[in-house]
């Protein structure tokens, strides 16, 4: 995981323009090919093992359902921060 910011994250979404890499989250997929927004939750919890069934249920849901979800979360996430501690995040990058 890296913030968007980083220098190592900008050479992995050098595909994207400045706004669009700070639109949402993103993720890089092995093959460089990038997810993100709603439709990108079932490739993030397919990446993990404990969420893996979650991420394929997930795939079921029609992408425009997810995107909404997502914006729903966006537009409130003050509130949903408020559920996350203090703290740097963890910097996970090979």
């Amino acid at each position: 995981m890296l913030p968007l910011q980083d220098a190592a994250a900008s050479t992995l979404l050098a595909a994207l323009d400045e706004g669009e890499r700070l639109d949402t989250w993103r993720m890089v997929r092995p093959d460089g090919s990038l997810s993100g927004y709603g439709s990108g939750i079932p490739d993030l919890l397919e990446t993990m093992g404990m969420t893996r069934t979650a991420g394929r249920l997930l795939r079921r849901v029609p992408v425009g359902s997810l995107d909404a979800l997502y914006r729903v979360a966006a537009r409130n996430r003050g509130a949903l921060g408020r559920l996350v501690p203090d703290g740097a995040a963890p910097r996970r990058y090979p």
